[in-house]
């Protein structure tokens, strides 16, 4: 089974720290979490948030809450800066990351902890099996099958647009363009696949608004792209 560690950074050299200290695992950059990677139910997961990165950012790109509710698997917290107190005692109680690995310590100690933690996990996951049901405001996503309803009613999804759907949750009132979902839905922003995205939005509104000539969820954002917001005012 391939094991795959998700480091939510953009920092190369972070990638080149960590690589060495567990180089049985295939190491992916990502400033944002890909969709279809949480559901590729192949391989054994470890996401790893870079903290220094997204506090440093004034509109964080992902919401903790929803990350952690959505994946199920191994979340640790990297930081270089030192964490206050109130914000650690967040990020492990609040939103349940496994734990804070601080990068001033020993490449030896950093990497014994890392592997410890691997090992407890998938450990425990030989017995016991998350669960795969996200609940989002009137939405509810069974990422086993692949699965969305809306108010007890199932939706007729393709796998395109399931994993548009899980991409706006993700990034709940974030403004995103058409090349940010190319990339992050399609990995690739080639004209075709930009062009393609009205549609795919358009029958998602079909699914999921009351009125899809008003939508309430996913709106438009003239000059700039689209927005999802589950709570609407």
């Amino acid at each position: 089974m391939e094991r795959k560690i998700i480091l939510i950074s953009d920092d190369v050299m972070l990638r080149q720290n960590l690589q060495p200290l567990v180089a049985e695992w295939q190491f992916i950059n990502s400033p944002r979490l890909l969709p279809d990677l949480l559901l590729n139910r192949d391989s054994q997961l470890m996401v790893i948030l870079d903290l220094d990165q997204y506090y440093a950012t004034t509109t964080p790109s992902i919401d903790l809450g929803v990350l952690r509710q959505q994946f199920q698997g191994l979340l640790l917290g990297i930081h270089r800066q030192a964490l206050a107190d109130e914000l650690a005692c967040q990020l492990l109680v609040a939103y349940h990351f496994d734990d804070l690995l601080d990068l001033s310590q020993p490449s030896t100690l950093l990497g014994a902890r890392l592997q410890q933690k691997v090992w407890r996990y998938f450990h425990q996951q030989a017995v016991v099996q998350p669960s795969a049901l996200l609940e989002v405001g009137p939405l509810k996503i069974d990422f086993q099958h692949y699965a969305v309803t809306v108010d007890q009613q199932r939706l007729n999804l393709g796998p395109i647009d399931f994993r548009l759907l899980v991409f706006f949750i993700q990034n709940e009132n974030v403004v995103l363009t058409r090349v940010q979902i190319a990339e992050g839905v399609w990995r690739n922003g080639k004209d075709s696949t930009l062009r393609s995205i009205d549609s795919h939005i358009s029958k998602l509104r079909k699914l999921i608004e009351r009125d899809a000539k008003q939508p309430q969820y996913l709106k438009t954002v003239r000059g700039f792209g689209y927005i999802f917001n589950l709570a609407p005012t």
